[in-house]
Formats: C-alpha cells, structure tokens, sequence
C-alpha cells in the first residue's frame, strides 16, 4: 500500500507548499494561496470591462472564453489588420471602440483589464504599458520574449499593484490540480521524469496562404516590427510570426512553456538548473520560417521540497501526423511509485503495487467529478471530471476575474508567467548555441557548470 508520510500531513494542510522568492525579486508578496476558488457564474458580481490587443486566433479565443464568465463586458479591440477590427465588430457588436494603437485602448477609463494576445515580442512592453496606465492585464504567454525582460516586468507589476495573470491556462485546470495534489500527497514517491509529446502533421510546402487584402495599407507594418531589427513589409511575417525568432519564441515558446508552466504549478517549482537542446528545420526548408520545425529539450530539477529531482523530456515534430500528441493536455508524471497521466479533465493513475482506493477518497475534495476515483484495475485508477465542466480556459479567467473582484492572489501571477516563461526561452538559446545552459532559477541568472 503506497502511503507516505507527506500523504497523511496533505489531509490537514491541502498539500500546500510556497515556493521561496528569488532574491533578485525580495519584496513580492509572500504567503501565496495556491488554492482554486470554486466555480460559479460571478452573475452577480461588478461588471469588468476588458479590451482586446491582439485579435489573432488566441486573442480571439481568450476573448470568448472571457465573455462567458458573468459580469465581464467586452468595449474595445485593437489590432493592426483593418479586416480583423472589421470582423471584432461583426463578431463582438458594433458598440465597439476600435483601433490600431494600443495606446488608445490604454487611455480609455472605461478598461479596466487588457487582454494582450500578440506577437511574442509585443507581449512585456504593452503589458508594462498597460500596468502603468493602471490596468489589470492578461498576458498570453510566454510573457517575455528575452530573458532580461522579466525584472522590469516583475518590478512594474509591483510598483502598480495590477492584476497580472499569465496565459497559460492548463494549470489552472480540474486535471492539474488533481495531480498537484496527488504528487504533493506522495501518491506516486519521488518524482524523476517529466515526458511531454506535441506532433502535427506536414503541409504543404510553400509560402501559406495570405489574405488577398494584406498589404501596408491594410496593415500597420511599422507598429508591428516594434523593437524587432527593422524589415521590409513580408505578410508572412505578420501572419505567421510564430515562424520567425524576431517576433515569436519557437517551438519552446510556443509549445513547451504550456508543460513547464503546469509543472511549475504541480510541483512547486521555479525552473530548472540544467538545460539542452537539440533539432533543427528538418522539412519546412522553404524559407518560411527560422526557427526549427523538429525539438527535444530536455530539463534538469533539482529536489526543493521533498518530491523529488526530476528530468523533462519535452519534445515537438511538426512533420508526424500519425502520433497525435498534444503534451499540454497529455504528459506523463512518472515517479518511485507510480505514474501520471495528465489531461484538463482527466488523470490516470497506475501503481507499482495494488493501492486502498479509500486512501484516495480521503483527499481534501476539489470538487466537479474529479475527486471519485474509478479503479480500472487492481494499479489503475482514473479520476475524471464531470461531463458539463468547462475546462482549464474558463476556470483560468474565472480565477483572473475572480481574484480582481475579491482582491484575493493569483497563482499563475507575473513572477509565475517570468519564471515558467524562462526554461522555454533558455532551451531555444541552447540550440542556438547548441550547447548546454546552467541555470539559478532562484535569483535569475545564467551560472557556469556545477562542479
């Protein structure tokens, strides 16, 4: 029977370990609650008005699933393509105040919260903006795209004293709670692997598809380059930025920041001290994009609270469509005991040896389905949420808005988005450098090897 010490302490304390401060940022608020509010409509709540920059396929999403929390108004998007502010309208309502300058939505006093869902390289300098305009902001991850930008982006959160939520909604999820609180009860022994998988298939080779209207008379060019080096108008750039290491992140960035952003928040850590990455642009070799289409990375945790020193194995192939992995919403957890399987709504459980169930039942509850386990077999238990839940994305903004309303902590606050964002954009600089990178999370800097 697997029960361990830290399981029984976890009946009475929820399982709730802080993770320390950095000494580079000493001052941020310590004694964050790391529990979830449970979930209702806020109908009854003070209306929040948000506005929109960036209205690409994710701003476009966060917006929605904004919406469908009680209480939250939508009054203005902005964006740099005529025809995206011209469908915000069709889709949103014409009320809608639009623009191409974000410093216009920063000077309305009918916003209280942005939503930033940009380019890469967009994403700390409006976000500061916005903060110092004394907006709450929330930040599509990563939230930095180099890594000297997260001091000054932790430091003018605190001088405003904004709401600040980082975009990455699987850890706020019914599945990645339910496994924080397993691997925190010891369910599982020590933690030593991390694997997450993310495939797409290949398409076709060639410049992708551009609207016929796309132009510098259509888009604002110049306000898109920002503090990128200076480039002639190309609509692939623009289109598909993600491509490109000017304005985007990568593969790391883009993909595997969702792993380490849930494991952050799974086992109270605060980033890797090892780094290594390796791949390259294996198919995509059509000028298109710079950055690689094929990544492994792989990432060192040192043990800082008793659960264990753990490798991540995180990996991307944009060229297998047979695969069909989505690591955000599929990793697996494999410690000294048993193994994770992480999905939004579901985790699996396998064990070495045959377990009491009731021993699970006994969990502090979080509530929704997953607190029920259904035993497979005599080392499989599956905890799943109910049919009707809403998943990772609502509960994420019903948090955000939540945590505004009641001026209650964020888990996945600015130093959470800075030091989840790091280790994404440390493993893309070890294949650019194709080297090993050493990494002291705790006070933010890049270190020569350990002896």
């Amino acid at each position: 029977m697997i029960v361990r010490r830290r399981f029984i302490k976890s009946l009475v304390a929820g399982g709730i370990l802080l993770p320390s401060i950095p000494q580079f940022l000493l001052g941020v608020e310590k004694g964050m609650d790391h529990s979830f509010s449970s979930i209702s409509d806020g109908s009854d709540m003070k209306e929040i008005r948000i506005a929109l920059i960036g209205k690409g396929g994710m701003g476009t999403a966060d917006t929605n699933t904004a919406l469908s929390v009680g209480g939250v108004k939508l009054v203005a998007v902005c964006d740099l393509y005529d025809a995206r502010l011209k469908l915000a309208k069709e889709q949103w309502g014409d009320h809608l105040f639009v623009t191409k300058d974000f410093q216009d939505i920063l000077r309305r006093k009918d916003v209280d919260v942005v939503l930033i869902g940009t380019p890469d390289h967009w994403h700390q300098p409006i976000a500061i903006a916005a903060m110092k305009a004394g907006k709450h902001v929330y930040c599509e991850k990563p939230v930095i795209h180099k890594i000297e930008e997260g001091r000054e982006l932790v430091d003018a959160q605190r001088a405003s004293g904004s709401y600040f939520q980082t975009g990455s909604q699987g850890m706020a999820s019914l599945g990645n709670r339910k496994a924080r609180q397993l691997v925190q009860a010891g369910i599982i022994g020590k933690v030593n692997f991390v694997d997450g998988q993310f495939t797409g298939g290949p398409g076709t080779l060639g410049y992708y598809p551009i609207p016929e209207d796309a132009s510098e008379k259509t888009i604002w060019w110049k306000q898109f380059i920002g503090n990128a080096p200076k480039h002639d108008f190309d609509a692939q750039r623009f289109f598909y930025w993600r491509n490109w290491k000017d304005y985007g992140t990568g593969i790391a960035g883009d993909l595997f920041v969702h792993v380490l952003a849930s494991l952050h928040f799974i086992m109270d850590a605060i980033g890797p001290e090892k780094i290594y990455t390796t791949g390259g642009i294996r198919y995509y070799i059509d000028g298109c994009r710079d950055t690689p289409d094929i990544m492994l990375g792989y990432f060192d945790y040192p043990d800082r609270n008793g659960i264990g020193a753990f490798t991540v194995q995180l990996g991307a192939n944009y060229i297998d469509g047979v695969s069909k992995k989505w690591g955000s919403m599929d990793f697996r957890i494999v410690g000294s005991e048993g193994t994770l399987d992480v999905a939004w709504d579901k985790v699996v459980l396998k064990t070495f040896r045959p377990m009491d169930i009731q021993s699970l039942n006994t969990l502090k509850k979080i509530g929704q389905g997953i607190d029920t386990p259904v035993q497979k077999t005599k080392t499989e238990y599956v905890f799943a949420a109910e049919p009707n839940y809403r998943g990772g994305h609502y509960d994420h903004f019903y948090n955000f808005f939540n945590g505004i309303r009641n001026k209650t902590p964020l888990v996945a606050d600015v130093l959470f988005g800075v030091r989840s964002a790091a280790p994404a954009l440390l493993s893309y600089e070890s294949y650019v450098r194709g080297d090993v990178i050493y990494w002291d999370a705790e006070n933010f800097k890049e270190i020569k090897r350990k002896k």
